[in-house]
């Protein structure tokens, strides 16, 4: 596919079809990862797919304790914290779905990165392996598009017993669980952004 094609049809999915994702499509994606531009060429990546059933759930119920919130006045409760509508709107879409659209999809990938902690970092260069990890996920999910194939991409809160329950050695974070497989229903075109009003020419008021 066209580049520009493939970054017009990406999509959020979150409900997929009972279709397996070819291997060779798989493999070509997370290839495609592996070239992105990353800090000081460290790629400090590992991906880790969850395809024992079993173990992807205790991974998902227990590791990253995700559930479906389907009350809607328990949802509207959450919602009322942020301020943006389209905010709202995404987690009012989103929080239905938050746990059986990983249990569901036909592969589960998580991305993980190697990066000291947090609280230690002091200034924005010392989050650059975080800035380039999303760059390795969205070559993936453009990849992946590319394929047909879609995906959602959710970040934990906290990892640690995910982490622990997979192995996954100190030092490493999960940047990304991302469920992907064959959308259940074609995607919907998304709408147009507008470029001129984000551009700025020599200055941010020219």
């Amino acid at each position: 596919m066209e580049f520009y094609e493939a970054v017009k049809r990406r999509r959020t999915v979150r409900e997929f079809a009972e279709r397996a994702v070819p291997e060779d499509a798989l493999r070509r994606a997370l290839d495609a990862g592996l070239r992105a531009p990353c800090n000081a060429h460290l790629k400090s990546w590992q991906f880790i797919l969850l395809r024992d059933l079993e173990r992807r759930d205790q991974a998902v119920y227990d590791g990253l304790k995700a559930r479906d919130m389907k009350d809607p006045g328990e949802i509207e409760r959450f919602v009322a914290r942020f301020d943006e509508p389209e905010l709202k709107k995404v987690y009012r879409r989103s929080l239905p779905r938050q746990l059986s659209m990983m249990l569901e999809a036909p592969e589960l990938l998580l991305v993980c990165y190697r990066m000291k902690p947090q609280d230690e970092c002091r200034t924005l260069f010392e989050l650059n392996p975080l800035a380039s990890v999303w760059m390795c996920i969205e070559n993936i999910m453009l990849a992946l598009a590319a394929e047909g194939l879609y995906g959602c991409t959710y970040t934990p809160y906290d990892s640690s017993a995910l982490k622990g329950f997979l192995g996954v050695p100190d030092g490493y974070e999960v940047a990304a669980v991302i469920p992907f497989g064959y959308p259940k229903e074609p995607p919907a075109r998304g709408e147009s952004e507008d470029l001129d009003a984000r551009l700025h020419i020599d200055g941010w008021a020219r």
